[in-house]
């Protein structure tokens, strides 16, 4: 079984570890900031989508993916040759949700994540370029407040803090890029979602 699949089943085990009481879903669309652990990449805007389901008042379960641009690096070393290094990251979290009172949400959980990595380099004209793609287990822990605009509706500032869980990269003889992230990073967004059920 793929990595995806393995954390689909953990989240499938999860939700329906205990019998639906108040049974009610969510759906959600969020935006914020991702800050990466290391001091050499930038700061930058993180997008993402939910969907949850509430099994008890104080406990829950959500789906969140994300798409992250971790580097966009486009160099000119010396006239005729330039360099560009692109790295797309695509988080897949799996949260188990309590609810202590007063609209404050603890979460946590396993995930996957896909990075993306592309290279072009032009001397002179001819140019070359290398891709590599890489799956990632990861772990998340996050704390939000969901605060109420109607019946339906909300809003929930959140913040999470991530871990990748990569192995060094090791490049074939016939690869000329291979590339792994293991780090801890850190993310802030504002979610708006729409609950639904009774």
């Amino acid at each position: 079984m793929g990595c995806v699949g393995m954390v689909l089943v953990t989240g499938l085990m999860l939700g329906g570890a205990v019998a639906p009481v108040r049974a009610q879903g969510s759906l959600g669309v969020s935006a914020g900031l991702y800050q990466p652990d290391d001091n050499d990449l930038d700061r930058t805007e993180v997008y993402g989508l939910h969907g949850g389901y509430r099994f008890r008042p104080n406990l829950g379960f959500e789906a969140s993916l994300s798409r992250v641009n971790l580097l966009d690096d486009q160099q000119e070393s010396f006239p005729g040759f330039t360099s560009d290094v692109q790295a797309d990251l695509t988080n897949l979290d799996l949260s188990l949700q309590w609810l202590p009172r007063g609209g404050f949400v603890v979460f946590g959980g396993p995930g996957v994540a896909r990075l993306d990595t592309k290279v072009r380099v032009s001397f002179f004209g001819q140019t070359a370029s290398e891709s590599d793609t890489s799956t990632i287990f990861t772990a998340h822990l996050g704390v939000a407040y969901e605060w109420w605009l109607s019946d339906r509706f909300f809003l929930r500032p959140e913040a999470r803090v991530r871990r990748y869980f990569d192995d060094e990269a090791q490049a074939s003889a016939a690869d000329t890029l291979a590339v792994s992230y293991k780090a801890t990073d850190y993310e802030a967004s504002l979610l708006f979602g729409w609950r639904f059920g009774s």
